[in-house]
């Protein structure tokens, strides 16, 4: 009987850990989705998408040596 009782605290503990792992990944990166906001509001010039022109490479754009 202490075999299955072994057993069924293992798996709640492997659960746990899990959880955690889960719960610490989603923890991370709503951490960095806040510093992103964060430096948006802050830098907004950096974030200001660009037109299409020479600094943005698109498909018909070459890489050529002045």
């Amino acid at each position: 009987m202490s075999e299955l009782s072994n057993e069924k605290n293992n798996k709640e503990i492997e659960g746990l850990k899990e959880d955690s792992n889960f719960e610490a990944r989603q923890n991370l990166f709503g951490f960095f989705s806040l510093l992103l906001e964060i430096d948006q509001r802050i830098n907004p010039h950096l974030y200001k998408k660009v037109k299409n022109n020479e600094n943005n490479r698109g498909s018909n754009n070459t890489n050529k040596a002045k």
